[in-house]
């Protein structure tokens, strides 16, 4: 069991894809695009943010929760690659490389969110009144 955030792997893998976004956004032909390098950045770094704070929390319920806003700000990412490859700030093996990092990360982020779900209680279904129950 990993004791810090770094031992993760899908932790890891999302800081890899940071690292090749960063270095994306640093070409002078991208750097320009102030807003476009700015959203980019700004939603690499949330999965690395996001699975680091719900892994701090020690708890599964946490976990779950901000995992799921990594894997959000992971297929902003993917949006961000494909438009990359269609601006032509990457070339096309680049951009399959990158969403071959964005996919493994994906699956290792699920695969330790679905064990931290099975570990969550399981939940009730909303109470419904009697009244309504009985059809009144």
């Amino acid at each position: 069991m990993a004791k810090r955030v770094d031992e993760l792997q899908c932790w890891r893998l999302a800081d890899q894809l940071r690292t090749e976004v960063i270095a994306i956004c640093e070409q002078p032909d991208v750097s320009r695009h102030g807003r476009f390098c700015e959203g980019f950045t700004e939603a690499a770094g949330s999965v690395c943010r996001n699975i680091r704070e719900g892994f701090g929390r020690f708890a599964s319920g946490s976990i779950v929760q901000f995992f799921d806003y990594a894997l959000g700000s992971l297929e902003e990412v993917e949006d961000y690659l494909h438009e990359s490859r269609t601006r032509k700030f990457i070339n096309p093996d680049r951009f399959a490389r990158n969403l071959d990092l964005a996919e493994h990360t994906r699956a290792t982020t699920l695969k330790f969110k679905r064990f931290h779900e099975n570990k969550l209680p399981p939940s009730r279904p909303p109470r419904t009144s009697r009244r309504r129950a009985a059809g009144k």
